[in-house]
């Protein structure tokens, strides 16, 4: 890969109207390794695109809200449109704080490993569903070296700078921090603001029979103490 320089917003004239053709083949190429592209004309997908003309460029925060104030992109953190690209299945910068697509584009097995996993009886399926788990523990949690591993809060909703607060989590978690509580580094669950999202969006973790029993829970409890 090429030496990355840090994007300069000044040399972008105008926002892209389509992906880059070399890409679109290697998505094609790929279709049931990647998710479906968000709309060219959406927020994330003007986005994704301009990363991908800028091959050897890489994104900072500061990058990020010049750009979106430029293109005047609509957006509560400029942040979210740059940072979980990989969640599409595509590599992405693992260099915390710098957000770029890794070029030759490879893809990985994190918008797999966010499918519903189907078994359809065979050992293959079973097999292969097991594999890509391996692979992401390894690629993420394993093969990071020691030092770029970092402390941080167990949860983010409380004032506790002790040890008691603190965790260690290698830089794929730092997307969670905010959102949720992790009670070791890799068990976590989310924080009330982001359960009642889930909830809005339909992708609530619990049953209705679940969330029931957790509101009776909730209802029996003295809040005061």
């Amino acid at each position: 890969m090429n030496k990355m320089n840090k994007i300069n917003v000044d040399d972008i004239i105008s926002l892209p109207n389509a992906y880059p053709d070399d890409f679109l083949e290697f998505y094609n190429q790929n279709k049931d390794n990647i998710s479906k592209l968000p709309n060219i004309k959406s927020n994330n997908g003007r986005c994704l695109a301009v990363m991908l003309y800028y091959k050897n460029c890489y994104w900072t925060r500061e990058e990020t809200e010049t750009f979106c104030k430029k293109f005047q992109l609509k957006t509560d953190d400029s942040i979210q449109l740059f940072n979980k690209k990989s969640q599409l299945g595509i590599e992405c910068s693992t260099e915390r704080g710098k957000y770029y697509i890794v070029y030759p584009y490879k893809t990985t097995n994190k918008y797999k490993m966010r499918k519903n996993f189907q078994w359809d009886g065979s050992e293959e399926s079973k097999n292969q569903a097991i594999n890509d788990i391996k692979s992401h523990i390894q690629e993420n949690y394993i093969n990071i070296s020691n030092d770029k591993w970092q402390l941080g809060d167990r949860n983010p909703d409380i004032e506790d700078n002790t040890n008691n607060n603190l965790v260690l989590q290698p830089p794929i978690q730092a997307r969670y921090r905010d959102e949720y509580i992790f009670e070791d580094t890799l068990t976590k669950i989310p924080t009330p603001k982001k359960l009642k999202k889930m909830i809005e969006m339909g992708q609530s973790p619990y049953s209705k029979s679940q969330l029931i029993e957790l509101k009776n829970l909730l209802n029996s409890q003295n809040l005061d103490l």
